[in-house]
């Protein structure tokens, strides 16, 4: 007899067994589980070797910059490659994100021995695809960095003010002067082999150096550029000589001299005075004592010891050139206005203030800077002389151009420390020396020979403002009597006066800025404040130096960071 099929026990147990998926939900969770591992352990382990490749590839970077900064022979040597690895060193320690040890490999390329190239190879560590059989994730970087050469014109603006004949601290072995004259010097050094070589691919690098106090000695520039440039008659604090019939006590109380016989007295009065400058800006000796010019004539007296009893000494037989002047080069400044402290732009009317504009009147030409004829009232006493304010002329301005190290060595040594501090005047030049536009743009292209050019401000300084509201000749005046930057007389004071000033050099600072220039701001022995730290480009371009040797690896680093460096690869 045959069963039917549903009746075989062995296809009904078959079937039963088909039926139940009780054990399935297992068997798939297990094998799910091996997968989700594999995708977090992959996500995890490559999320690690990810970090540790962008880590690495920042550090090497870092790395063949400083490494090429550092390049100052032409090649790779020790301290190049020192330099190299302490900065990957630093940005990339051995065991960083538990990767294996190596040891990066600085060279340079096939044909470019001044192109720093590092490589770095290591292994990321892995945890859960361990599982799968990968031990570790493999990591690769290389990058170069090369002098990207363009011509560059560096503008020196250097404080040269009286503190600077002092030490820096009393351990220096130099004056500040002197200190300043190496550093200037170190950054030379540091940047002769970027100017051999952009030479060599016709391109040039240049220096000026504009040496600033309470004004800045820049007429023979100006007059160079054009001779209309300075006026022809300004106006001075000064004396004039005159005389009268009188008898002794009146001519006593004038502060005069009587002569007996004829009953004249000579005697001075003070006040302002229009004079023509022609012969003194065009290189003249001019007499500026006695009357009428004559040298030869006495007013007050010559007796040293007589000075403090308010008798001006003036010239006679024997001192007659100390009574004659010629130009030294120093200038007063144009046209200004009296802009309030808080002022957030310059005021179209001032002139001197407007870096690019060409001279086409009177007001907005310059006037020599003449400490000869400059005399206070009577009421005022002086420093060295009476009725004689503080007067300072910084060496000449020296234009932009391509220096040897002798020829610069011999400038520097030129500089003599004197006068009042006016960050104003050092900024207002320092912007106008390398200007494509204004009185020096012909000598100043934006390109050279169709490659652009790089421009730089140092500004140097050893102290903080200093301006004298009414005993100093400065480039404004004297600023009580002349009321340029000020309301002057008892509308204002040295306070006042100086928070203006202060805020013309903060816009000066940022004009300099607006026309291209990178800025640099040393304070020497000297803290910075605010005005003086904004006005570098950025924080890391404002800086002070203790003492002279501070001073000189300040300026070294300065020319390490003007060689345009890029990266390659």
């Amino acid at each position: 007899m045959i069963n039917p099929p549903h009746s075989n026990p062995v296809l009904c147990a078959i079937r039963k067994i088909r039926r139940d998926v009780r054990g399935n939900v297992l068997t798939l969770t297990a094998f799910y589980i091996l997968v989700l591992l594999a995708v977090i352990g992959s996500g995890v382990d490559m999320g690690r070797a990810y970090a540790a490749r962008t880590t690495l590839q920042n550090a090497c970077d870092a790395a063949v910059l400083a490494g090429r900064r550092a390049m100052t022979s032409g090649s790779i040597d020790s301290a190049v490659t020192a330099e190299t690895l302490k900065f990957f060193n630093f940005n990339y320690p051995q065991g960083t994100f538990g990767t294996t040890s190596f040891t990066p490999v600085i060279g340079s390329t096939s044909g470019s021995s001044q192109t720093v190239v590092l490589s770095a190879e290591t292994m990321s560590p892995t945890t859960i695809m361990k599982i799968f059989g990968f031990s570790s994730i493999p990591i690769r970087v290389t990058c170069n960095a090369k002098q990207d050469f363009v011509s560059t014109d560096v503008v020196l603006v250097l404080d040269t003010t009286g503190s600077m004949r002092e030490k820096a601290t009393s351990t220096d072995a130099d004056t500040k002067i002197v200190g300043l004259r190496k550093a200037v010097l170190a950054l030379y050094d540091q940047l002769a082999t970027v100017q051999t070589n952009l030479q060599a691919a016709g391109m040039r690098l240049r220096y000026g150096v504009v040496p600033y106090a309470s004004t800045v000695n820049v007429g023979a520039s100006i007059r160079a550029a054009n001779t209309s440039y300075m006026v022809s008659q300004a106006t001075y604090q000064t004396r004039n000589q005159t005389y009268a019939y009188t008898n002794q006590q009146t001519c006593n109380a004038r502060f005069g001299t009587w002569d007996a016989g004829s009953g004249i007295c000579e005697y001075f009065t003070y006040g302002s005075r229009k004079i023509d400058v022609g012969p003194y800006v065009n290189g003249q000796l001019v007499r500026i004592a006695g009357r009428d010019g004559d040298a030869n004539a006495k007013v007050g007296t010559s007796d040293v010891s007589k000075f403090n009893s308010g008798r001006t000494p003036v010239a006679d037989y024997y001192t007659s050139s100390r009574y004659s002047a010629a130009w030294a080069g120093c200038t007063e400044e144009r046209q200004t206005s009296q802009m309030a402290a808080d002022a957030t732009s310059i005021d179209p009317s001032a002139y001197d203030l407007d870096i690019d504009r060409i001279p086409n009147s009177e007001d907005t030409r310059w006037r020599p800077y003449w400490p000869e004829v400059e005399y206070l009232p009577y009421d005022w006493g002086g420093n060295s002389e009476v009725r004689k304010p503080q007067v300072a002329c910084p060496a000449p301005a020296a234009t932009m151009t391509t220096w040897t190290r002798d020829a610069l060595s011999s400038y520097l040594n030129t500089l003599t420390p004197d006068g009042g501090t006016y960050h104003d005047f050092g900024m207002m030049w320092g912007a106008r020396w390398a200007s494509s536009r204004g009185i020096f743009g012909s000598n100043n292209p934006d390109t050279y020979n169709n490659m652009p050019v790089k421009k730089y401000i140092i500004f140097m300084t050893d102290g903080l403002f200093d301006t004298g509201y009414s005993s100093l000749y400065s480039g404004y005046g004297v600023e009580q009597l002349d009321a340029r930057v000020t309301p002057g007389g008892g509308n204002s004071n040295e306070n006042d006066q100086l928070a203006r000033h202060k805020q013309r050099f903060n816009l000066l600072c940022s004009k300099a800025k607006t026309m291209g220039y990178s800025v640099w701001v040393v304070g020497f022995a000297q803290q910075l404040d605010t005005s003086l730290t904004n006005c570098a480009s950025n924080a890391g371009q404002a800086s002070t130096s203790a003492n002279s040797d501070a001073l000189l690896a300040k300026f070294v680093e300065i020319g390490k960071n003007i060689g345009a460096l890029r990266l390659t690869q």
